[in-house]
């Protein structure tokens, strides 16, 4: 009796193992999109709307556990722009080969040029309770590393045949104006921007802001493949 119950046991784990078994060559497609986090912070007196994002070099960089490792780079002269919208870019657009992954991370530049290549809009409630556009503006070159997630937070990511996949970069500024004070925004250099009294941020307006928000441009972003 045990020794049909052991051959039971195999035949079992063989077919399981074969539901399990990838074309690790096919490749499946994956598409991208950009946002930023649009929670509250500052006591609900800050908010994030979107932006825009100009990058000059894209580069995918994956773990197989049963293949070859992925690697996918891209460069672009003019700097690409994407929409902080959360809608899917179809110019970033990319196959995927099929296999689990024990991690997959994106790295990406902006350049450094005339024009800002980071754009983040937002607004910000002053004492008074009038809500004021704020502006980040960012025209030098900074260099973003993600480790890609799944939606339940787990780095091990399964790309499967039959199925397309969509890629979540969220950028974080909350987090980046962490270390920013109410008082600083209150006392912040407001400058017109298309009639509307902006606070803007940038290099030479509010620098001592833009500082801050500069040190962190890198730190708690999120790609999440879904």
């Amino acid at each position: 009796m045990k020794k049909w119950k052991l051959i039971g046991l195999i035949i079992l784990l063989q077919a399981c193992s074969a539901d399990m078994s990838f074309d690790l060559k096919a490749p499946q497609s994956l598409i991208f999109a950009a946002d930023v986090n649009r929670e509250g912070g500052k006591l609900d007196r800050l908010f994030f709307e979107g932006g825009l994002l100009r990058i000059s070099r894209f580069q995918l960089d994956g773990d197989r556990v049963e293949a070859e490792d992925y690697f996918f780079q891209n460069g672009y002269t003019p700097a690409m722009e994407i929409p902080l919208d959360s809608l899917a870019y179809p110019s970033l657009q990319f196959d995927l080969p099929q296999g689990i992954y024990n991690s997959i991370r994106l790295q990406f530049e902006i350049p450094s040029a005339n024009i800002p290549t980071l754009i983040i809009v937002g607004r910000f409630q002053d004492s008074t309770g009038l809500w004021v556009p704020l502006r980040l503006e960012v025209d030098s070159f900074e260099l973003f590393n993600i480790l890609a997630l799944d939606p339940y937070g787990d780095q091990e990511i399964v790309i499967e045949e039959g199925s397309s996949y969509y890629g979540l970069l969220r950028l974080n500024p909350q987090h980046w104006f962490a270390s920013v004070r109410t008082e600083q925004l209150e006392a912040a250099q407001r400058i017109s921007i298309s009639g509307q009294s902006t606070i803007l941020i940038t290099r030479s307006v509010n620098a001592e802001i833009f500082t801050e928000v500069d040190n962190r441009l890198d730190e708690l972003n999120s790609l999440t493949i879904f």
